[in-house]
């Protein structure tokens, strides 16, 4: 871990133990909205001028009635660059401190509104999405989402927009797993319904969507 990198917001907490690893938000991802957003900027200021430019020559050729049809679409263009820029702009500061420090009882997430605790006993669910992209056959990479969600509700959505993202996921599974296999193994035992995405399982079976599949009738099982 690079620890020059740990912000005094990370460095200075010690209720979850030492750090153990930090995430930052990848720079591309900092930079690239920012970026966008002046390039965008510089192009509404250019529509701007260009259409100014054009409103004096129609006004030096035929007066004062076609400059507010000469300017019209060059300000609407103009106008829509603008937003554009804000919107990256804002983008841009939301997610300028976004970060992640790894502890031994926990992680600390950051963003503009502050640091949030998350300790590894609080975590109740942990969902991953990953989708593999091919292109005529050749794996050009994969896109991750990973959802968690602790006892008072709490949620979080982690993206590739963190650097080793996969990293991060797998610790956080390695040290939520155990807590969250004892908790599902006692409301299995006790009869309760557990709930993973669109499958349900109990005593009796298990369901996937409006099947029912009872144990018994369950042969082999295979993981791909």
């Amino acid at each position: 871990m690079n620890t020059h990198q740990l912000p005094e917001a990370f460095s200075s907490l010690s209720s979850l133990g030492g750090v153990v690893d930090f995430f930052p938000l990848r720079n591309g991802r900092r930079w690239a909205s920012l970026i966008l957003a002046l390039v965008l900027l510089i192009g509404s200021v250019g529509v701007l001028l260009y259409g100014m430019y054009l409103a004096d020559i129609s006004w030096q050729r035929y007066g004062a009635a076609l400059v507010g049809e000469t300017l019209f679409w060059p300000l609407v263009f103009a106008a829509g660059l603008f937003l554009l820029s804000l919107i990256f702009a804002w983008s841009a500061y939301a997610n300028w401190a976004k970060a992640i420090a790894l502890y031994q009882n926990g992680f600390a997430y950051k963003d503009r509104r502050g640091l949030r605790l998350w300790r590894w006993k609080d975590v109740a669910a942990l969902r991953m999405a990953v989708t593999r992209h091919d292109l005529f056959g050749i794996n050009t990479g994969a896109t991750h989402v990973y959802s968690m969600e602790n006892r008072n509700g709490s949620r979080l959505a982690l993206n590739d927009a963190f650097s080793r993202v996969e990293e991060l996921a797998r610790v956080i599974e390695e040290k939520t797993f155990p807590s969250l296999f004892e908790q599902a193994t006692q409301q299995y035992n006790a009869g309760q319904i557990l709930t993973f995405g669109p499958v349900l399982v109990n005593k009796t079976g298990i369901q996937i969507g409006k099947k029912n599949y009872a144990w018994g009738e369950i042969q082999p099982v295979t993981v791909r």
